[in-house]
């Protein structure tokens, strides 16, 4: 098997997110949304709203404001600071909105927009005609897995799209968090169901990968020279696990492409600078 790392990180604004943000905003620009708005208001896990902060003037558009989560990397916290997002910690309370619940409240009022990344079909759009497309042609038409792990599920989304549509033979792994377990940017089965994309009929296979498990194989690709953050140690750990499945219940030669290899793609979101405080937290010390 050969796998290969896709570096959505060495976009200008240094992380994946800024695809849909920018395509969101597009979006909403061509359908007239966008008249009289002053501050956008989103719910994410911080690289969306960065991005959105940044691209946001471009459009008229001088405040952000973020719906974090309470527990939010410090690291990323000052990101969204630096980018000149307004940042609004949000701790998860039964009988209370959750953060798309009370971005998309606050999104209708006068001046304000909120672009709903977990539910704006411009977010799997803009991985079906920027990413995936991109994989297909740098792969040379030979790639026959691709690997990610699930948040906004928008990138397996709008790949699965492209791949069908094209008729392209790519089996789409999706790594998911086990219960009260976390990575940065990803999320479990419980939470995954705030998401409206239709992520499963996607998946050709969904696997669980672990917190320390992500935090160890996004060192491992640092020492490699691939400076990918935990949510890319995330996709690799549940890609080896998907191969190692496959091959032992023999059925790893459904993936091979007409050369006979079985090519895989990781997604690699981000980098690790904005949770270098957590890999020690993770991380045993003789994992360094």
């Amino acid at each position: 098997e050969r796998i290969f790392a896709k570096l959505k990180y060495m976009l200008p604004l240094i992380n994946i997110k800024s695809l849909p943000a920018i395509n969101m905003l597009m979006h909403a620009r061509d359908c007239g949304q966008l008249k009289g708005v002053h501050t956008l208001v989103e719910a994410s896990s911080g690289n969306t709203v960065a991005s959105l902060s940044v691209i946001a003037p471009l459009f008229g558009i001088p405040k952000t404001a973020a719906i974090v989560p309470w527990d939010i990397a410090q690291g990323k916290l000052e990101i969204l600071r630096l980018t000149g997002a307004e940042p609004q910690l949000k701790r998860d309370a039964p009988n209370t909105p959750t953060a798309i619940q009370e971005a998309g409240t606050r999104g209708q009022q006068e001046g304000y927009f909120n672009p709903g990344q977990y539910s704006n079909e411009a977010n799997p759009d803009a991985y079906e005609k920027w990413l995936a497309p991109q994989l297909w042609e740098q792969m040379d038409g030979k790639m026959t897995v691709m690997a990610t792990g699930l948040g906004t599920t928008g990138t397996v989304v709008g790949c699965s799209r492209y791949f069908r549509k094209h008729d392209y033979k790519v089996s789409l792994v999706c790594v998911i968090c086990p219960p009260d377990e976390a990575v940065p940017g990803v999320r479990n089965n419980t939470k995954l169901k705030e998401i409206q994309f239709d992520w499963r009929g996607r998946a050709d296979a969904i696997v669980e990968a672990h917190t320390a498990e992500s935090f160890l194989y996004s060192l491992r690709l640092c020492r490699s020279g691939i400076m990918a953050g935990p949510s890319s140690g995330f996709a690799l750990a549940g890609l080896l696990h998907h191969l190692e499945q496959s091959k032992q219940a023999g059925k790893l030669d459904s993936m091979r492409n007409a050369d006979g290899e079985v090519v895989a793609a990781v997604i690699c979101g981000d980098t690790p600078l904005p949770y270098l405080d957590k890999y020690t937290t993770h991380l045993n010390p003789s994992d360094f």
